[in-house]
């Protein structure tokens, strides 16, 4: 049967041709040969010379070529002759690199096949291919597996999003609970994760908004409704990334409310001390000078007639600076 058959590792014809990976498929998403197949995804390896090279020499479309073989990585996506193409972002692979870090997706397709490219291994791709690889996707047309894709990296922004926001909530917990000692530095990485993950929703968002806008019309009745839906989550998901954002602005402002009344605290208290203090050290000063003529020098009880002096003003000043911050208040 067309969809038992095996996903099988690249021949050495296709690492000649530097490709990452090749599927064939018949009308109905199953896996077929390629006599019997009636559209293909092939997967170049844009890091291989060897990639590059098949690619330049296929018989793609000349603005495919350009889109494919790009020695700039920028985020678009342009529909032309029937071929939409163009860089999506993704996740890099998390077992080659940093699982959060941003990748780009190079991909074009038409009704008859699917040409992508990655200069690393990306993370919602791989996870298609191994969903094809165990038959749990069955993909009838290109548009269908460009949707999977898309939707894929979209779904792992919304757990990325889910997780960020129960963060958020543990935070906002021990803030609410007056346990936030420590909390600042909890809350700087999250608040950089969501500007991360925020800034490639806005992206994927912004470039799906403006295919829907820019060819709905010249698209087929299936890729329209693709479009659209993904236009749809991906407004959603940026609409949830920016209200973490709120959300994450507005804990770190009442942080920092609560770091400034508990650093008026002390320095309220500091302030009090050096008022207190002032009249003893002012006295202690003259009555230390090394000259004649110091008064109660020569008395049996001068030292403590001093110090009950010096007690007695500063009692006065405590309990007139303590007067100045009750009126204050």
């Amino acid at each position: 049967m067309a969809d038992q058959i095996p996903i099988q590792e690249p021949t050495a014809f296709f690492r000649d041709a530097g490709i990452a990976s090749f599927y064939a498929f018949d009308g109905s998403g199953n896996r077929a040969a390629m006599t019997d197949a009636r559209w293909s995804w092939t997967s170049y390896a844009l890091a291989d010379t060897r990639g590059r090279k098949a690619i330049g020499e296929s018989d793609l479309p000349p603005f495919v070529k350009e889109s494919l073989l790009s020695g700039s990585d920028r985020y678009y996506i342009e529909y032309e002759d029937g071929w939409l193409f163009g860089e999506m972002p993704d996740m890099q692979h998390e077992h080659y690199g940093d699982g959060r870090a941003p990748g780009y997706f190079r991909f074009s397709f038409c009704d008859g096949c699917f040409v992508s490219g990655r200069k690393h291994p990306l993370q919602s791709v791989d996870d298609i291919r191994q969903s094809l690889d165990q038959g749990l996707f069955k993909p009838a047309s290109p548009a269908q597996l460009f949707e999977r894709i898309a939707r894929r990296y979209l779904e792992r922004l919304k757990v990325q999003l889910s997780d960020l926001s129960e963060r958020l909530d543990s935070i906002e917990d021990h803030i609410v609970g007056d346990a936030w000692d420590g909390q600042s530095e909890r809350l700087a990485p999250v608040r950089r994760q969501i500007v991360a993950s925020h800034r490639y929703l806005s992206i994927t968002a912004n470039l799906l908004r403006h295919l829907e806008h820019s060819h709905r019309k010249e698209f087929s009745e299936e890729l329209a409704d693709i479009v659209e839906n993904l236009s749809q989550r991906a407004g959603a998901l940026h609409q949830e990334g920016e209200q973490l954002q709120v959300r994450a602005r507005l804990l770190q402002e009442e942080l920092m409310a609560k770091l400034a009344h508990r650093s008026n605290q002390l320095l309220y208290v500091l302030s009090v001390m050096t008022a207190v203090l002032l009249p003893s050290t002012v006295i202690s000063g003259f009555f230390g000078m090394n000259t004649t003529g110091i008064p109660f020098a020569g008395e049996h009880h001068g030292f403590w007639t001093i110090v009950i002096f010096a007690l007695t003003i500063s009692a006065v000043v405590l309990l007139i600076v303590r007067r100045i911050g009750r009126s204050g208040r």
